[in-house]
């Protein structure tokens, strides 16, 4: 139990830290929802949430900018999300991807600085692997069900 409760507030944390902004706000639906594999933590573990890979179509831009309709992401959650569209506050990460935020308690996302680094992406392959990897390792332990 343990286990499951530090991964969860280890993941938490991060998600916390980079809360501060958005790179882009937007409208979009998600249209694949590929959760990463996760590791055996033993048998008095639960896991209550863990990232995910998800690509969004986007339907408006409502705030920054996007290069494309199409945008995978990475967020933190414990299920598959509804498949409806919806709004999405898009971070940019170091991986070339983006962290998906979710303000708490209501409160409001405001827009990063053109300046700001981008922030550590929700999960980080190591050095012999790459996020593409680690979503086909989800694919293959969960299998594949697009929306």
């Amino acid at each position: 139990m343990i286990a499951a409760v530090v991964f969860g507030l280890v993941a938490s944390s991060a998600a916390s830290a980079e809360q501060a902004c958005f790179d882009a706000k937007v409208q979009a639906r998600p249209v694949d929802q590929i959760p990463s594999e996760i590791g055996d933590c033993g048998s008095d573990c639960l896991i209550m949430s863990w990232p995910w890979f998800v690509d969004l179509r986007v339907k408006r831009v409502v705030d920054g900018a996007l290069s494309s309709k199409m945008v995978s992401v990475l967020t933190v959650q414990h299920t598959y999300r509804v498949s409806h569209e919806g709004t999405w506050f898009l971070r940019k990460n170091k991986a070339g991807s983006y962290n998906v935020l979710v303000p708490e308690d209501g409160s409001a996302l405001t827009r990063c600085s053109a300046e700001l680094a981008p922030a550590e992406p929700y999960i980080r392959p190591n050095s012999e692997h790459t996020l593409d990897d680690l979503r086909n390792d989800g694919i293959r332990h969960y299998g594949h069900h697009p929306g």
